[in-house]
């Protein structure tokens, strides 16, 4: 009889680890692994290629792309550039340096990865994988607009980077790579929600996504 609650206490403990709608560890840091893999290969820079900086270059898009000359990915060459009027009439043409993709940088540059205000799509050079590290802490699910919901605070670290994408010039150009670059001995910190569905725990941006 012992031998038999032992048993049937065990089967109830592993049947309580395996079910996905705990809240617990090991289900949050599948749910946040699940939206990492998603989230990486990662876009630290969107540009369109090749092109021309104009002179109005708020986003700093001529310094990323010349850190990225010196790396080796983009290429400047001699090109030109129309100058416009206000009604888009071409008043002239003048000098301006052509930025094109390496053979390396093409390894790293995905098109179509965003779209611009005017609705132009432009790519990005993504790259990195990522991993969790710690479930630092959690909040007792509540009910939130009919879901349940946790916070979930968690640590994660990125490797699988280029060497090009861990030299000071570039980190400073494109300042986004710190924190990943970094993280390997300083892990990036992030609090964020999981929501409970059906299937057990999803990331909330991967349900925001799914519904879009």
């Amino acid at each position: 009889m012992l031998l038999r609650s032992v048993v049937v206490a065990g089967a109830a403990v592993i049947i309580g680890c395996s079910d996905p709608k705990a809240a617990n560890e090991d289900n949050f840091k599948i749910s946040i692994q699940a939206y990492l893999d998603t989230a990486y290969p990662k876009c630290y820079f969107y540009t369109e290629l090749p092109a021309t900086i104009g002179d109005f270059d708020f986003n700093r898009t001529k310094e990323k792309l010349q850190a990225l000359v010196k790396a080796g990915i983009v290429v400047e060459k001699e090109g030109s550039r129309e100058i416009t009027d206000t009604f888009g009439k071409v008043k002239k043409t003048v000098p301006a340096p052509l930025f094109d993709l390496t053979d390396e940088g093409r390894k790293y540059y995905k098109p179509d990865m965003e779209k611009t205000f005017g609705g132009k799509s432009i790519g990005g050079f993504c790259f990195g994988k990522a991993r969790v590290k710690e479930i630092a802490q959690f909040t007792e699910p509540s009910d939130l607009f009919g879901q349940k919901v946790s916070s979930v605070n968690y640590t994660y670290e990125v490797y699988d980077l280029p060497d090009w994408a861990k030299s000071p010039e570039i980190i400073s150009a494109i300042d986004s790579l710190k924190s990943d670059v970094e993280s390997l001995t300083t892990p990036v910190k992030k609090m964020e929600a999981v929501v409970l569905t059906n299937n057990g725990w999803v990331h909330e941006k991967i349900l925001k996504k799914a519904g879009s």
